[in-house]
């Protein structure tokens, strides 16, 4: 069974953790829309080959909710929802991180062959990026206002 536990205290961030089935041939873990995530997926991309020193993310969102599972390697994600940081490290194909609407994300740190999937609960749309961080910080405090 799918788990989801809050994250650290970061708004809209959560651990999910999905049902793997074992046996001779190997683990497979999978997850669906509306049953083992909490939104239904609109799009889905993956990061890979990542250069050593390289970062992804740097922006937030105004509407879309994120799930990252690290299939395989290892990668950092910094999440920031304007009055709390921390990391938390990607590391099991079964272990996901929900990343929801008004949170900061940088992914660093990748190790060599990591491939990151990313499940998005909209559509890519610019307008919903904020990618400057300074603007991230006012437009959080303008909503907790």
């Amino acid at each position: 069974m799918t788990s989801v536990e809050p994250l650290g205290g970061i708004a809209g961030c959560a651990v999910v953790r999905l049902k793997v089935v074992t046996d001779a041939r190997g683990s497979l873990s999978f997850a669906e829309g509306m049953n083992d995530l909490p939104f239904a997926v609109a799009r889905v991309f993956y990061m890979y080959d990542i250069p050593a020193g390289a970062r992804r993310g740097a922006h937030g969102h105004r509407e879309t909710s994120l799930v990252l599972f690290a299939l395989s390697g290892k990668v950092d994600v910094l999440l920031d929802d304007g009055r709390r940081t921390l990391t938390h490290t990607l590391s099991r194909p079964s272990e996901g991180l929900l990343i929801g609407p008004w949170v900061w994300h940088e992914l660093e740190n990748f190790a060599p062959g990591t491939v990151c999937l990313a499940l998005a609960s909209g559509v890519y749309d610019e307008a919903d990026y904020l990618r400057d961080y300074e603007g991230f910080r006012r437009e959080v405090a303008e909503r907790a206002a």
